[in-house]
C-alpha cells in the first residue's frame, strides 16, 4: 500500500475492486479504507472504529467488522490468526508474524521459510494449498528484558 497516495487514488483503487466484485461503494467503506491505507500496521476493528468515529459518528462495530472481512476477501487487508482480538494486517502481501503472549504485540517477520515448509507438508499430504501464513508466538524482546 502506498502511504502517500492521494485520497482520490486510494479511493479509486477500492472503487475498482468493489465494482469488479459487483459490490456497492459506500461512504463507510471509503472512509475505513482511507484509514487502513494510510499506514502499514495491524489493526483491530475496535481501534479502527475509534479512529473512524470523527468522520462517521454513527458507525457501529459490526459494520467495521463486516467491512474488514470484505476487505480481506478483496485482498485489501489480511486477517491474522493470532491470539486475542481479531487483527487485520494492512499489508496484504504474503509474510509471517510474531505475537507476544505477554503484551499482545504483533510484528511482521521477514521470512518465508516457515510458510514454504508448511505448504510443502500440506501438499505432500495431498491438500491443495490456497495460501499459508505462519504466526510465531512467544515473549517479545521488550517483555523479555522487563522480566
Amino acid at each position: 500500500m502506498d502511504a502517500v497516495a492521494p485520497t482520490a487514488e486510494v479511493d479509486a483503487r477500492l472503487v475498482a475492486r468493489l465494482r469488479g466484485a459487483g459490490l456497492r461503494v459506500t461512504p463507510q467503506r471509503l472512509a475505513l479504507h482511507r484509514i487502513v491505507a494510510a499506514t502499514p500496521r495491524h489493526v483491530t476493528a475496535e481501534a479502527l472504529l475509534r479512529e473512524a468515529t470523527a468522520d462517521l459518528p454513527g458507525l457501529a462495530l459490526p459494520t467495521v467488522y463486516s467491512t474488514l472481512e470484505l476487505f480481506a476477501e478483496l485482498g485489501v487487508v489480511r486477517r491474522v490468526a493470532a491470539p486475542g482480538a481479531a487483527r487485520y494486517d494492512t499489508d496484504p502481501t504474503p509474510h509471517d508474524h510474531f505475537t507476544c503472549t505477554r503484551c499482545g504485540t504483533l510484528l511482521d517477520l521477514d521470512t518465508s521459510a516457515g510458510r514454504a515448509a508448511a505448504t510443502r507438508a500440506a501438499e505432500a499430504a495431498g491438500h491443495r494449498v490456497a495460501s499459508a501464513t505462519v504466526v510465531v508466538t512467544g515473549v517479545c524482546a521488550g517483555c523479555a528484558a522487563d522480566a
